[in-house]
Order: structure tokens, then C-alpha cells, then sequence
């Protein structure tokens, strides 16, 4: 099978890289730029940076990287789940096209990975993973000559619900990898891709850091379902306790901006920020009692979960200040990546190179899918996620539709940003407006059964280690 399409800025230099062999050393990448950086941010709200607006949280070093890159102000993930969301990130595709659903699959084999790409165009690969979600048996290590997951928080620990490291970890071993290549270092073109996990449940930031946002820190609250009863019964007021997580949340975002700025700052007194490409987003957000009364991700598509952040740092900071208004998906990261280096793109991808303009396209479609529940509704023999919460963006408009409730939803987002007032509660329309929605639900509908995933698996694995871990600490009899 045909894994490459020509693109159409491709560089003759990459044509002498493909000619090289795979198993031979391969001659520098002379392109636009010598290295490429991909910083993703687990489970962090876009409304949680400072670059974005009125921020909770104390961002500076992130807000900095604002100012020298191209931002994204409306930026889409394809699924609120980490593994899915990522997986689109390195294949330029949605779910129900790479074929992973959710955490806990394998990305099937006959995906092509931007670090496979990059790879064969000879850059040195090099990872460094904040979650257990990411780890190399899911097959994200694919195309990485260093794959590091060496998490040091097991599951079980201080209420981690899966292995973990902290953001202080992440950036010292990233640091620790480009000093370990030595003189050998300069002479290379590197691709690093660093995850950061740390606004993920529960959030437990640094006690210091924490009494910053919320006095009562450290002292005991109740669980998370609770506080989330207590936001369901109070839906439109967010209970002190739950405001009290909340500032918990901002406190794990603030101590991650940090240890950022020092990656950041490494990588500039090692000479290799101003010729790298950098990329910065998160693969999703957060309810934090937005919707359904809860803190959680994964079961809506809801702007808060499917929001993202979106930032490049072009070499040298060119074009800094640049801010993108229009419709951008996670899905057109790789093609930009690959446009901007002048690189082939793989076959069955649907997102599309990003201009770096400040025109704005209303015509722009995206799509998402939730990936919960996951009991009882991955019936469809099609695609496990097919009669989960999906949502079709276009414009200012979005429309969420969740089979298994028979449920649909209308949201002017530049008059209704946070999904207060569903349109189709009983309001008399205009025909343009009722026009539109027959419009995107048919397109919905359309996208849904066009699903054609690759076949992938479970890996259970992962549940036996679990469950070993947690009998080891005692939390299981």
C-alpha cells in the first residue's frame, strides 16, 4: 500500500534523504529549520493561559512563548481522551480514520507516525512521556530512537489513577538526553517531543504552590464524585468545595509553566531554539463542573474538553505576535509541520496545512468525538466511539449530537462561548439559522458513517498490571 502523497513544497534535499537507505547514516536535513520541538500539554485548558484571556492560573514562561509564535485562538482536539487525541496529532486524522478510540488501544501498524517522517528525513528522535496513556506499548514509540517512560509516581500513589512523572521530571530528563548526545548533539537535527501531565486528576501540585490559590490547602476534601453530586445539584452555581479544585487545577498549571520555562531556557543555552520549529498544544481540556457536573473528560464535546491550546514558534521567532482567529484542528499539525519543512505528507490525511495569516475562514469544518462511555454503547460492529457524543464546528457554530440519549444541540459560540443556551430548546428560528443546522447535521451524519478505521486492539495488559499494582500498595484485597 502507497503510505506517501506528493506535497507539493517538498525540498530536493528530502528526495537525496529517501535515496540514502534506511539502514545507512543519513546526511543532515537542510531545510527551514534544523530542529523540530512538540511540547503537548495533557488535559490544559486553553482559558487557562494567560495568552488566551482573563487566566486562573500564573502562566509566564507559556505567555512569553505566546508572544514569539504564531497563536491559535480557536483550537480544536479531535477527541478528549489522551491516546486518541494524540494519536491524531501524529497522523493528521481523525479517530474513526487511525482507528484508535480511545486509551488502552494499539495504533495499528499501517498508520504513518510524523515521527517516522521525520526519522527517515534524518532527524534524531527523542521522547520523553509524562503518562502511562503514552506508553511505547501503545505504539506511539514508533519512529523514536529514545523513548523515554520512566515514570516515578505509580498508580495508586498519592491517588495516581495511572503511572506518572512529574513536570519537573519531564524536563530534566529531556535536558539530560540532549546533554548525554554531547558534541554529537550539534551535529544533528532533532526531534523532541516532551508531554507534560501534570493538570490530569487528581491534582496534587506542590503544597507551596497549591496554598497560593487556595489557603486550605492540604487539608482533606471529598472525593471527586462527591464534589460532582454536589455541582449537579446546585447546575447553575459552582459550590465553594468545587471552586477549592478548581484553584487546585490552576496551582498544577502554574508549577507545569514553570518547569516549561526551564525546558525552554534549556533548549536556548544549548543553541537549539532559534532554528527549531516549535510546536506547542494540548491534546484536551477539562470539565471542571462545566457540563454534566463533573471533573472529568472524555464523555462531551464540549468546549471545555475540546478546546486546546495551539501555538508555533517559527525559527528565529519569525512572525511572532501573529494571532489566528479561525478554525483550527488538531489534525492540521502535521500537515503543517510537513509544509513547513517541505515534506511529504502520508496517505489518509484529512487536516490541512495552516496559513500563517490573520485572514479569517468561516467556511472551515471540523469534527470531534467523545470517547465515553465505555460500557454497554460500544455496540456498533463499525467503530467503537459510533453512538458516542460527536460535534461538527463550522464557524461560530457548533452541533453536538449523542445518540445514545437521542440527543441534539445547537451553540452560537461567538455569542455563547461556554454552551449555555442550546438553540434547539424551543426557540423559534429564522430559516437562514434553521437552514444552517439541517445543514451541519446531515454533514455530522455524513462524517459519522464515513468512518473507516484501521483495525486495532485492546490491550488488556494494562488492566492485569494495574490491578497488580494496586494490590501491592493495598488498595485491593
Amino acid at each position: 500500500m502507497k503510505r506517501f502523497r506528493t506535497c507539493t513544497l517538498a525540498l530536493a534535499t528530502f528526495a537525496a534523504v529517501l535515496s540514502s537507505g534506511c539502514g545507512q547514516q543519513r546526511p543532515l536535513f537542510d531545510g527551514p529549520a534544523r530542529h523540530v520541538v512538540l511540547i503537548s500539554l495533557d488535559t490544559t485548558r486553553a482559558d487557562h493561559l494567560g495568552a488566551y484571556g482573563d487566566s486562573p492560573a500564573h502562566t509566564p514562561h507559556l505567555d512569553a512563548l505566546a508572544k514569539e509564535s504564531i497563536l491559535f485562538t480557536d483550537f480544536m482536539t479531535t477527541a478528549p481522551t489522551t491516546l486518541a487525541s494524540h494519536t491524531s496529532l501524529f497522523t493528521g486524522s481523525y479517530p474513526h480514520t487511525h482507528g484508535v478510540p480511545r486509551n488502552g488501544f494499539v495504533i495499528p501498524a499501517e498508520n504513518v507516525l510524523l515521527t517516522e517522517i521525520l526519522q527517515e528525513a534524518g532527524f534524531h528522535t527523542m521522547a520523553v512521556i509524562g503518562s502511562f496513556a503514552l506508553a511505547g506499548r501503545f505504539g506511539l514509540s514508533r519512529g523514536f530512537a529514545e523513548y523515554d517512560e520512566d515514570f516515578d509516581v505509580q498508580v495508586g500513589e498519592r491517588g495516581a489513577d495511572q503511572n506518572q512523572r512529574s513536570a519537573e521530571k519531564v524536563t530534566d530528563a529531556v535536558l539530560a538526553r540532549i546533554d548525554a548526545l554531547g558534541k554529537n548533539a550539534g551535529g544533528k537535527n532533532l526531534f523532541v517531543f516532551a508531554h507534560y501531565f501534570d493538570p490530569h486528576a487528581p491534582y496534587a501540585p506542590p503544597l507551596e504552590v497549591a496554598k497560593r490559590y487556595d489557603p486550605l490547602a492540604g487539608q482533606r476534601l471529598p472525593s471527586l464524585p462527591r464534589i460532582a453530586e454536589l455541582c449537579r445539584q446546585t447546575p447553575n452555581k459552582t459550590p465553594a468545595i468545587a471552586r477549592r479544585i478548581e484553584a487546585l487545577y490552576a496551582a498544577e498549571v502554574d508549577e507545569m509553566d514553570r518547569h516549561i520555562g526551564r525546558l525552554l531556557d534549556g533548549l536556548k543555552e544549548r543553541g537549539i531554539l532559534k532554528d527549531a520549529l516549535v510546536v506547542l498544544t494540548s491534546d484536551h481540556g477539562e470539565n471542571l463542573c462545566d457540563h454534566e457536573g463533573y471533573f472529568d473528560h472524555g464523555e462531551t464535546v464540549y468546549q471545555s474538553t475540546i478546546r486546546g491550546i495551539g501555538m508555533i514558534r517559527l525559527p528565529r521567532a519569525e512572525r511572532a505576535g501573529i494571532r489566528i482567529d479561525r478554525l483550527v484542528s488538531s489534525i492540521d499539525v502535521l500537515p503543517t509541520i510537513l509544509r513547513f519543512l517541505g515534506l511529504p505528507l502520508p496517505e489518509r490525511v484529512e487536516g490541512e496545512a495552516i496559513a500563517f495569516d490573520e485572514s479569517k475562514d468561516d467556511a472551515t469544518t471540523r469534527f470531534s468525538e467523545a470517547t465515553k462511555p465505555w460500557r454497554d454503547i460500544e455496540t456498533d460492529s463499525r467503530w467503537t466511539n459510533a453512538l458516542k457524543s460527536r460535534a461538527i464546528r463550522r464557524g461560530p457554530y457548533k452541533l453536538i449530537h449523542t445518540p445514545y440519549r437521542d440527543e441534539v444541540e445547537f451553540y452560537d459560540l461567538a455569542a455563547d462561548p461556554d454552551e449555555r443556551e442550546n438553540l434547539l430548546d424551543g426557540r423559534d428560528l429564522d430559516e437562514t439559522l434553521r437552514g444552517r443546522i439541517a445543514e451541519m447535521r446531515k454533514d455530522l451524519d455524513a462524517w459519522a458513517a464515513s468512518a473507516d478505521p484501521l483495525s486495532s486492539r485492546f490491550d488488556s495488559e494494562q488492566q492485569e498490571d494495574t490491578i497488580e499494582k494496586l494490590r501491592s500498595l493495598g488498595y485491593l484485597q
